[in-house]
């Protein structure tokens, strides 16, 4: 008996007892789902965050005032104020691998409009800021070089800003007051969305440095807590941060085993770190889902432990008509691949929907990878050969004397 002479005496046997082969399957099916829906969410997730992280700007690199550690405390104020105007200076002029710069100072701030008030992230930064950014206005226009030199009071709002302090009304030409300072409006920023730590990018207001310092914050003009930087090119950008490293320790005359009092962030430094803990998840979710496939496994070896069982007088008379040990041992293994195989299409099926659900729910955009159906698919029939083997062992080893006299 050939291959497809047993395909169909298996599914002629499964169809006798459909509901019994669906529910052996049920453990396969979660399994299944579980892997197509983690696969799915995951890659949909992982370009979501690279989406978000692509508005951050065009090969940026983030120099914060502070050790990671000090980082870690800072909540709300206005940073480590270790950098100074020095540092950006030789940054410029000893890195030839750098387009643009801008140093930045920030600081939660309370903004009043005709009795409106918001508390929102204030940040003074210079006029090369919207372009390192590669942020857009929606309409007016951002600050000048000469504004930033001489100390304008003047400030350009996010959306989230413009929607609590203005509602409709078009805010360009506007007055508002931070800290008792009145500050005209004179740019609208379009809309950027969350970062992917969760922060409002559009709950902003953006003003010159040199205002924020000595207007608002109070604080030195040659200090502030960050440097934003736009590389030439995307492919150097590692050797940048070696470099910019070593000017920033013999700027602040560290010692060889003093630890770095400044932090260094590249878009690819944040890209792989959220690259990284996407991994780590899907890793442990596809675990459970394993699990689940596992457990599903042993409910088939045992359903077809019960089916050899039943059959074993229907075994018996097919060996004595002159079927072979192999012939029966293929037929039990095409049974349970094929049962396995079934509770796979539906939790192939199913996962689908589930992760289009979820993607409509999260606003995600999801992606059916060709892997994941393969590995499903895979998974379904490893598990099949290796659960339904010993049962099929066991049936093919019946002495067919024995099973032709079994009454049960």
């Amino acid at each position: 008996m050939n291959t497809y002479q047993l395909f169909l005496t298996a599914i002629r046997s499964l169809n006798k007892y459909k509901m019994r082969s669906f529910l052996t399957t049920l453990g396969i099916i979660v399994g299944i789902v579980a892997i197509v829906s983690v696969m799915s969410i995951g890659e949909g997730a992982k370009f979501t965050v690279k989406k978000e992280i692509s508005k951050l700007g065009t090969n940026f690199i983030i120099i914060l005032g502070g050790s990671p550690k000090r980082l870690a405390t800072v909540k709300g104020g206005f940073g480590n104020l270790t950098l100074k105007g020095k540092d950006l200076e030789a940054i410029m002029a000893e890195c030839d691998d750098i387009k643009l710069a801008c140093p930045a100072a920030i600081k939660c701030l309370q903004c009043v409009y005709e009795g409106n008030n918001w508390l929102c992230m204030a940040s003074g930064t210079n006029e090369s800021y919207l372009k390192i950014r590669d942020w857009k206005l929606i309409s007016g226009r951002f600050f000048t070089k000469q504004e930033v030199r001489t100390y304008k009071k003047v400030v350009v709002i996010g959306k989230t800003v413009k929607e609590e302090l203005f509602g409709t009304t078009d805010p360009i030409g506007k007055t508002i007051r931070i800290n008792k300072n009145p500050f005209q409006v004179i740019g609208f920023l379009e809309e950027h969305g969350k970062l992917p730590d969760g922060r409002d990018e559009d709950d902003v207001i953006i003003m010159p440095l040199t205002t924020f310092q000595k207007k608002v914050a109070g604080i030195r003009t040659n200090l502030f807590s960050i440097i934003i930087l736009s590389a030439k090119r995307k492919d150097r950008m590692p050797y940048i941060e070696t470099e910019i490293k070593a000017i920033l320790r013999q700027q602040h005359k560290l010692n060889p085993t003093d630890d770095n009092d400044f932090t260094i962030f590249t878009q690819d430094d944040i890209s792989q770190a959220s690259d990284a803990a996407s991994s780590i998840l899907n890793i442990l979710l596809i675990i459970i889902a394993s699990i689940s496939l596992i457990v599903g496994g042993i409910g088939i070896m045992n359903i077809m432990m019960v089916i050899v069982s039943e059959r074993t007088k229907e075994i018996g008379i097919r060996m004595a008509i002159g079927a072979t040990k192999k012939t029966i041992l293929k037929q039990f293994i095409i049974e349970s691949i094929i049962i396995c195989l079934f509770g796979g299409f539906i939790g192939i099926t199913i996962g689908i929907i589930m992760s289009k659900i979820v993607g409509s729910f999260l606003a995600w955009p999801i992606f059916i990878s060709n892997s994941s159906i393969l590995i499903s698919l895979s998974s379904s029939i490893l598990i099949g050969l290796f659960f339904g083997f010993y049962p099929a062992y066991k049936a093919s080893n019946l002495n067919p004397v024995d099973a032709l006299i079994d009454e049960k």
